[in-house]
């Protein structure tokens, strides 16, 4: 399942918090999971003020948890921007990490290339593969049970027949 890929839309609004004289900016984090080197990758910023966003899409290295080069974008929006669209296309194998920095703004975003919609469910693998011979002793007992259930009214009846007989 997790080879299954798809095209995928990615969405969010930020920041969620109060802008205060000592709080002054706020840093959002998304994750995107692995995408093939190639695939399209489309991307859409939008603020609610001008000058006041940053945006960073770079590949991420899972194993050491850091960004890695080369970015696709790093934009620091003008003091006239609102807005921000880029096309691109994934410059390696792999998930990318989306950094959005707000000054006392909030923005909503899109992102959209391929990847697969069950990587999420890549964890619930191992349970299942674990849970799996639980299953089969379960069916299996399943039948033994059925089977006895079966000789024990056939045994029923075969003594309500004698019954009726005498």
């Amino acid at each position: 399942m997790p080879y299954y890929k798809s095209p995928q839309r990615l969405e969010g609004t930020g920041p969620n918090v109060n802008f205060s004289p000592e709080q002054t900016y706020w840093i959002n984090s998304y994750y995107i999971p692995p995408i093939d080197k190639g695939s399209e990758i489309s991307l859409n910023v939008l603020s609610d003020r001008p000058g006041r966003t940053t945006v960073l899409l770079a590949p991420y290295d899972d194993v050491q948890q850091v960004i890695i080069g080369p970015v696709l974008a790093n934009v620091a929006f003008a003091s006239d921007q609102k807005e921000l669209v880029v096309f691109t296309k994934a410059n390696r194998p792999g998930p990318y990490f989306l950094t959005i920095t707000s000054y006392n703004s909030t923005y909503i975003f899109y992102l959209t290339s391929i990847w697969s919609p069950f990587y999420g469910l890549r964890q619930l693998v191992v349970y299942a593969f674990l849970l799996l011979p639980f299953g089969v002793v379960t069916a299996y007992y399943s039948r033994i049970m059925e089977s006895r259930e079966k000789m024990a009214e056939q045994a029923l009846a075969g003594i309500r027949r004698h019954q009726e007989e005498s």
